[in-house]
């Protein structure tokens, strides 16, 4: 079966028309297909034909690069049994990538089979849900902190909710005064 080479998915012609406007897609997927084009299975792959193909280059023909959002890169391919082998040469890939494109922030990679509707953002949402959870614990970690240093203040005051002479604290609550008065009145007004 010989394919004319100018025929192309209709994927492929998204792909390329989102990557000439961010400039940065081309250059992805030409380090994505160097970096994976390095790949060499841990047996000598030549030892019994000389005209085999190494895993690496295969591996580079077969997948392409779909998407990158939020540090995932999102690769598609066309058999499950290449899904496999990139999982188990991630770690290499990723660091290619790193060293490639250190200016590109490539934490992980997903993939899909191209054709099917599997979802790409199974990994993007469970990467998005440990990162919220991340943030949620520092947040309440951080409020802990606070709660612990204003009981200090507090017990150092003897009780006293503020050091600040009184005229300052009328001035600031002339202000609080005056600003909840304008929100009221922005309020009312819309």
């Amino acid at each position: 079966m010989n394919e004319d080479k100018r025929l192309i998915s209709a994927a492929d012609m998204m792909l390329r028309a989102a990557n000439i406007q961010t400039g940065k897609g081309d250059e992805i997927t030409s380090v994505w297909k160097n970096v994976v084009s390095k790949i060499h299975s841990y047996r000598d792959e030549s030892e019994n034909n000389t005209k085999r193909i190494s895993i690496g280059e295969r591996l580079a023909g077969n997948t392409r690069v779909v998407d990158l959002k939020n540090g995932i890169l999102f690769i598609e391919t066309d058999h499950s049994g290449w899904i496999q082998y990139l999982k188990m040469y991630q770690k290499f890939i990723l660091n290619g990538i790193k060293m490639a494109l250190p200016e590109i922030k490539v934490n992980s990679l997903a993939f899909r089979i191209a054709g099917s509707q599997a979802k790409l953002s199974d990994i993007y949402d469970s990467e998005v849900e440990k990162q919220r959870n991340a943030l949620e614990k520092e947040i309440e970690r951080q409020e802990n902190q606070l709660k612990k240093f204003n009981k200090t203040a507090d017990e150092k005051n003897n009780g006293k909710t503020s050091t600040l002479p009184p005229e300052i604290l009328a001035k600031f609550e002339s202000i609080n005064e005056s600003i909840k008065e304008s929100m009221l009145t922005n309020l009312k007004n819309k």
